[in-house]
């Protein structure tokens, strides 16, 4: 019988241990209890806001919130989403707040190869970040040589010619497609090289075998990114809940990227690799490349004698971050590019205004080429036009490309928002399609007016800058902003500065949710009309 009493009492011990911890401390106690919630449940589980990421409502269900809440909610136990400046964006992307395991989980590439993005400590992303920036930095993306034969070419031998036939035949186009083909082709250029880089524009059949390789998989994200160890339990007790062609997929994209980089490397250890012209060069794959032997004269790679992939030196961390880096140009250009184009297509007069601003470049980018020795402007001068500038800044507010949540971690307590004595190990995030909804920084913020950037005060527009967050803010900033924002103005002046554009179809053109959203309906059919 005491035997029996110990057991119960032991018994009773446990369960209100497990009560207190469960329910009461978080419920009650926490210092995040406080903070107002999104579900009653968020203080025990995170079932709510793992149902809210599968069903793919997330951004929008976190506006709401928002909204109704206030700058700061609780999502799960510890979790929390941020929508505020002082005490928010700036306390957590600007003050060393590390990544966690989703970036790990989402972008990691080739098995078990890590990449810029992917690194959860701010030094050792700071290290590789560092072998990159200056390729990457708009003072040597505007001077580049590279970057402008590349631009010059893909515009008048792949691009325009496309919008001349539209214009001639009076025949539609679908533009979607074909700006993820530009966004990819102008990057990779200055990525490989021309002769390197993909041709999308003009091998129809290669682009949508890469495009349905890419996106195919986009549904079963959320399994390997928020619930990676369910998922391989499942797998391990015969349920696939990502199926096998999936991961297939994936190894077909690491191993058409990886050809690509073979290339690069074979073209720089040739004899003639410095009389290489530098429509060819390929100049970011060429930095880091060099950056790594440099580094390893210091500490050869470990993992180099190990692994029989790597068959030259790096060749999969070299891989890994140009995978990451031509995966993310594509999508988020080309669909910044499709909102733009179909924005101005609604506003005739605009598009006139923006024409008379392009042709005060010096030469205008005239199509088809008034000489044979014709050149680009000055991309200094392309990149500093007031209204061009208007118009891709307010397009990349409104249909932000990367709308969704990006997660940090608290690294101890701290304080977010108001609320003080947050403890460490918090899931924290804000997301840019809530920041660039703040009525108070962008009256009427659903509305497309790209005059916003031009009609307001100093103060309004640093307070504007300062919530614009396209590119994310601190030392994760993208670091391939500058050649993305070269590449789509190119691309907008030397459709602008020769034809207009109508809407033919726009059905689905709303942007879908998640962590990169394009339009819902994977399309816009314009007519274009040369000028």
């Amino acid at each position: 019988m005491p035997s029996f009493s110990v057991s119960v009492a032991a018994g009773i011990a446990i369960l209100a241990a497990a009560v207190y911890k469960l329910i009461i401390y978080p419920a009650f106690l926490s210092p995040l209890s406080k903070i107002p919630a999104a579900n009653w449940t968020v203080h025990f589980t995170s079932l709510w806001i793992n149902y809210i990421r599968y069903t793919n409502v997330e951004n929008a269900t976190v506006y709401e919130l928002h909204k109704k809440k206030g700058p700061i909610v609780r999502m799960g136990p510890a979790e929390l989403s941020v929508n505020c400046y002082e005490g928010g964006l700036k306390t957590i992307y600007t003050g060393g707040f590390p990544k966690t395991e989703f970036y790990i989980n989402r972008f990691m590439n080739y098995g078990d190869i890590k990449n810029m993005f992917c690194f959860i400590d701010s030094k050792t992303h700071s290290t590789r970040k560092r072998m990159l920036s200056n390729v990457y930095s708009k003072s040597v993306v505007l001077a580049s040589p590279t970057a402008r034969a590349t631009s010059k070419a893909i515009l008048y031998d792949r691009l325009l010619p496309i919008f001349q036939i539209s214009s001639d035949s009076k025949n539609a186009i679908e533009v979607h497609s074909l700006d993820y083909a530009y966004a990819m082709d102008t990057f990779m250029a200055y990525q490989f090289g021309l002769d390197i880089g993909t041709n999308f524009i003009q091998d129809v059949e290669k682009r949508k075998r890469y495009l349905h390789l890419f996106f195919s998989r986009r549904p079963y994200l959320f399994w390997t990114t928020e619930l990676p160890k369910f998922t391989a339990w499942m797998h391990r007790l015969g349920v696939r809940l990502v199926p096998q062609w999936v991961d297939d997929a994936t190894v077909a994209l690491e191993t058409w990227n990886l050809d690509v980089c073979d290339k690069a490397e074979a073209l720089l250890s040739s004899p003639a690799a410095g009389s290489t012209p530098a429509i060819s060069y390929p100049a970011i794959y060429a930095v880091e490349r060099a950056k790594f032997q440099e580094a390893d004269l210091k500490l050869p790679p470990q993992m180099t004698a190990k692994d029989p992939r790597q068959t030259y030196p790096r060749r999969l961390d070299i891989a890994s971050d140009m995978y990451d880096h031509n995966a993310a140009a594509h999508e988020t250009s080309g669909d910044t590019l499709t909102w733009l184009y179909y924005e101005m297509s609604l506003r005739p007069a605009l598009q006139k205004q923006l024409r008379d601003e392009l042709l005060t470049l010096a030469p205008p980018i005239l199509f088809p080429t008034p000489s044979a020795d014709f050149e680009l402007p000055d991309p200094k001068k392309v990149d500093a036009l007031p209204l061009l500038d208007a118009i891709l800044q307010e397009t990349l507010r409104r249909w932000v490309s990367v709308p969704g949540g990006q997660p940090r971690v608290t690294p101890g307590v701290c304080s977010l928002a108001g609320y003080d004595g947050i403890p460490g190990g918090v899931r924290v995030q804000s997301a840019a399609y809530t920041l660039h909804r703040n009525p108070e920084v962008f009256p009427d913020p659903e509305a497309w007016k790209p005059e916003r950037w031009l009609d307001a005060s100093v103060d309004e527009l640093n307070e504007m800058k300062r919530w614009f967050w396209a590119f994310g803010s601190g030392g994760r900033m993208c670091i391939g902003n500058n050649i993305a924002i070269h590449s789509m103005k190119h691309a907008i002046a030397g459709i602008y500065t020769n034809f207009t554009t109508t809407v033919v179809d726009a059905e689905g053109i709303e942007q879908d949710d998640g962590f990169t959203a394009g339009p819902k309906g994977n399309k816009l059919w314009l007519q274009f009309h040369h000028v």
